[in-house]
């Protein structure tokens, strides 16, 4: 009897989760998704579906119900296996269209002479999933929360999930039995059932696959003329266009409570624990979210949030309320601060909604009196990200000095202090202790930070690179980073989003102190792929000019250049050393995988490039 190995694969599943299994021919698809669900242990009361892309086929039941589909159509009770597995190597398998479980399918191999009346499985790896969680990623977040016991979900997940049969060991003798004893099969005429109808004999303990030996398919794929699937798709167009426009106008009626709904309960209690707001953890999602929101909504405790929001993004702010409904900001719009006070809304694709409750508390405190605070306290919160960003730890007396470039803002030393101390949680990475200011991560540990870095001077920054350094984190506006992000675009194919990207990501590593093997990881992330050691020696050239003009924390805010100006550049330098000359590089064409010349041993890509 001829019969196919398959192995079927849960898509996404870290590890795998598989089945290796043989299916006797003679049967249709609507047969085989039973085997399957028994096999992956799916009880098979949701839709499904296979997809053969190459062919550009699905098969599936019900047709008609579906309306306009992409694919040409065949009806999965009334099409055989067989001429479908012996002509393709692969195929998907979808179960439930809400949960979207996705299997991978490979042929691996076609037996002739298989001696069972029956499917079995030979080979496994993994328990299976419980159904209706949320597919694939949902289960994943339910693993990881009853592995939590501390977790406020974990007595409710795992209850529902007991409920399901979780924990469940798979068991494979079992699943070979159900398989022998309800799957064997009626050789005859063949199957004309549906899925459904079998599993309701099968309820009947009426078992068994009626199949056939002359399993060659009559009928064809379903396809649409031209013209009908046209109209069809224009007419499924107006109708998710008329549903857009609804949606859209709704989200103009958006409210705080609207956006926390979409909210997990967990997301909910660390906002409310960053808020500051007690009490809250015995009430149940709903209420949670109501007091919250009565919380954040008094103008008090908005504004105060607000006041430390830049010109640039309270004017975004502004313009984002007035569309009463979705906002697409450019990609130099920036909303990171806004999006930390939890004021608003960001959908996946970054579109952002502006609350109508949020946007009226704001109208009844914005004025004079709020601007004109605000540009102080927003003034003195930049100021203090632009010393921790470049500094790491810096004495209260050099912060005063940064504040003290701007000569449009008047703010004593108390003051300055206060606006510290007061600082929203979600926004503070700093701490201030003893006149001594720190960034967060270097208070109390400060990896030799202040030994390495020595007697060396602060650098003082001027008013534009406290404002670009407190704001995004790094200063673009030198010819080597335009350099670099040219070379990005025309030689990467990078587009200018992305470029602008990646040259604020490489600043940021230097300036906080990384290794050269960092920048390229960079790279790897957005998919570009340096072809050739031509290709690597160019963007290398540009990252060592830029490594060497970038200001960092190692050198409290100096670049290389400016601290190792009077001294002759060496092929290696000392361990100390930050500077790296790229004359001897080029010179000497060492590439990153080869020995580095200092003798170390080590790579030239471990070693001397990340000094």
């Amino acid at each position: 009897m001829k019969a196919f190995q398959l192995k079927v694969t849960i898509k996404n599943s870290k590890p795998p989760i598989w089945r290796r299994i043989i299916v006797p021919a003679g049967i249709t698809f609507s047969q085989l998704s039973i085997i399957l669900n028994k096999t992956m242990e799916w009880c098979g009361y949701h839709l499904f579906e296979f997809n053969f892309y190459k062919l550009g086929v699905s098969i599936l039941e019900d047709i008609e119900e579906f309306g306009y589909m992409q694919n040409d159509c065949l009806d999965a009770s009334k099409t055989y296996i067989r001429e479908y597995l012996e002509e393709n190597e692969k195929f998907t398998y979808i179960y439930d269209f809400g949960d979207d479980w996705k299997h991978l399918v490979v042929v691996e191999k076609v037996i002739e002479d298989y001696e069972y009346n029956y499917p079995i499985v030979v080979k496994y790896r993994g328990d299976s999933p419980i159904e209706d969680c949320g597919g694939i990623w949902g289960y994943y977040e339910y693993l990881a929360i009853i592995e939590d016991k501390t977790h406020p979900e974990y007595e409710e997940r795992l209850e529902w999930m007991q409920g399901g049969g979780y924990p469940n060991t798979y068991d494979l003798d079992a699943i070979n039995e159900e398989l022998k004893t309800q799957c064997f099969y009626i050789w005859g005429k063949g199957e004309k059932r549906s899925q459904h109808s079998i599993y309701g004999d099968f309820f009947d303990k009426k078992y068994g696959l009626k199949a056939t030996k002359k399993d060659k398919n009559k009928t064809i794929a379903i396809s649409m003329s031209k013209e009908q699937q046209f109209k069809d798709m224009m007419k499924q167009f107006e109708k998710e266009l008329q549903y857009t426009m609804e949606w859209e106008q709704k989200l103009g009626e958006t409210s705080l409570i609207d956006i926390f709904e979409d909210y997990a309960k967990e997301d909910i209690l660390e906002i409310a624990k960053r808020k500051e707001v007690q009490g809250i953890l015995k009430y149940n999602k709903a209420k949670m979210i109501q007091s919250l929101v009565e919380h954040m909504l008094q103008p008090e405790v908005m504004k105060h949030n607000f006041l430390y929001l830049p010109d640039e993004e309270i004017a975004l702010f502004e313009k984002a309320a007035k569309v009463k409904g979705l906002y697409s900001p450019n990609y130099e719009e920036d909303f990171s601060n806004l999006e930390e006070t939890c004021y608003i809304g960001v959908l996946e694709d970054g579109r952002i909604i502006i609350p109508k409750d949020v946007a009226k508390v704001y109208d009844s405190f914005k004025g004079k009196e709020f601007e004109a605070q605000r540009k102080k306290v927003s003034y003195v919160y930049c100021c203090v990200d632009a010393a921790i960003t470049l500094y790491g730890i810096v004495p209260f007396s050099n912060l005063v000095k940064l504040v003290e470039q701007n000569s449009k803002v008047q703010v004593t030393e108390d003051e300055i202090r206060r606006i510290i101390t007061q600082m929203p949680s979600e926004i503070k990475d700093c701490v201030l202790v003893d006149d001594m200011l720190y960034q967060k991560n270097l208070y109390v540990d400060d990896r030799d930070l202040l030994e390495v870095q020595g007697e060396q001077e602060f650098y003082i920054p001027t008013l534009d690179e406290i404002k670009a350094f407190g704001i995004k984190g790094y200063s673009s506006d030198r010819p080597v980073v335009w350099k670099l992000k040219q070379y990005l675009i025309k030689k990467l194919d990078a587009i200018p989003e992305e470029a602008d990207l990646i040259c604020g990501m490489i600043q940021i590593h230097i300036t906080e102190g990384c290794q050269v093997e960092d920048i390229f990881e960079i790279f790897d992330e957005f998919g570009f792929a340096l072809e050739s050691e031509r290709q690597i020696n160019e963007l290398m050239e540009i990252i060592v000019d830029l490594w060497n003009e970038t200001r960092m924390v190692i050198h409290r805010g100096f670049t290389p250049n400016e601290v190792y100006k009077n001294e002759k550049p060496v092929e290696c330098l000392p361990e100390k050393n930050n500077v790296i000359d790229v004359t001897e590089v080029r010179k000497n064409k060492i590439y990153p995988n080869e020995p580095c010349p200092c003798g170390s041993g080590k790579k030239f890509k471990n070693c001397c490039k990340n000094k």
